[in-house]
């Protein structure tokens, strides 16, 4: 019965963090974040951000700068994309 109560919060826990992931994605498609950058910016060496709390700041420039219409947490969200698919920065913990 344990194992079952697990596995079933494992995958509802999975099906959560794809939908936010594609919630993350959606607000960055719909910023037209890549007209401005283009997935080297995310890879190179030579990138600005060194750490989480940096790329933080620096989606909150693009988003303050272009008038980006994201709430604080839809910020958030869209760094902790960024994040997964690209930095790979020790992030900290997600608060609900």
């Amino acid at each position: 019965m344990i194992k079952k109560l697990f596995l079933i919060s494992l995958i509802l826990s999975s099906i959560t963090l794809f939908a936010n992931e594609e919630e993350s994605k959606e607000l960055l498609d719909d910023a037209a974040c890549m007209e401005c950058h283009n997935a080297k910016d995310f890879n190179t060496v030579n990138r600005k951000s060194k750490n989480f709390k940096e790329l933080h700041t620096a989606v909150d420039g693009c988003r303050f700068k272009n008038n980006i219409d994201w709430f604080d947490d839809e910020s958030m969200d869209v760094t902790r994309y960024l994040n997964s698919k690209y930095y790979k920065f020790k992030a900290p913990p997600k608060t609900d």
